[in-house]
């Protein structure tokens, strides 16, 4: 990495944050609840796709996001429904997945970025997830960590957009090459912060990039 690199940002959920057990423990135990059967490996699917695709057609924004969750959830589970209403559903999975019950953090990230933190860097959060990740990692007690939390949502532009990592140097009063950008999403954080003039490592398996790591104990050998 540069030696230029003063700031470290990383993504949340799939990086920073993973969905405990799973979205389609989560998701389909609550259906179930509510009469509709459904196998989690079902929804699993069902979610990566409809997802994939409500990403792809939607702009996330602040007055958007809850009308873009209740879209999604019921296009997963409309199928099943057999005339049941997925709306009681879905209330119940938004106030679900704003809680830290059910999100993990990765295994050692929160030792791993102290260790950054203390080495002098900044540290942030740039995520495409809605205003529910505030307290989610408050749960966690991990939001000390980061001076500032860059949510999508609040923010009005996502990731690739180079506007969202204008607005972030814009608030650390930082130029591009005094950022590195830590995420799992090849085209939205790997070549959307690249495409921006930052330094970029892609997170997770498997490895596809020579600028890529699969656990945060890694990030110390690229900050020293």
């Amino acid at each position: 990495m540069p030696n230029s690199i003063k700031v470290l940002t990383v993504d949340a959920a799939g990086t920073l944050i993973q969905p405990w057990p799973s979205v389609g423990a989560v998701y389909g135990k609550t259906a179930r609840e509510f009469g509709i059967e459904i196998k989690d490996e079902d929804v699993n699917e069902r979610f990566h796709l409809v997802f994939g695709q409500a990403q792809t057609n939607k702009k996330i924004t602040m007055r958007k996001e809850k009308d873009f969750w209740r879209e999604v959830v019921t296009t997963i589970f409309q199928p099943f429904a057999k005339g049941q209403k997925i709306d009681p559903i879905f209330e119940i999975l938004w106030d679900l997945f704003a809680e830290g019950k059910h999100w993990r953090i990765a295994k050692s990230a929160e030792i791993t970025l102290q260790k950054i933190k203390d080495r002098g860097y900044r540290l942030a959060v740039l995520s495409n997830n809605d205003s529910r990740l505030r307290s989610v990692l408050n749960d966690h007690n991990i939001t000390p960590l980061f001076e500032e939390l860059f949510i999508s949502s609040e923010l009005g532009v996502e990731k690739p957009d180079p506007n969202i990592f204008r607005a972030v140097e814009k608030k650390m009063n930082e130029v591009p090459s005094s950022f590195l950008h830590l995420g799992d999403s090849h085209s939205r954080d790997f070549e959307g912060a690249r495409a921006a003039g930052w330094s970029a490592l892609l997170y997770g398996k498997p490895i596809i990039e020579t600028s890529q790591i699969s656990s945060f104990p890694e990030l110390l050998d690229h900050l020293p």
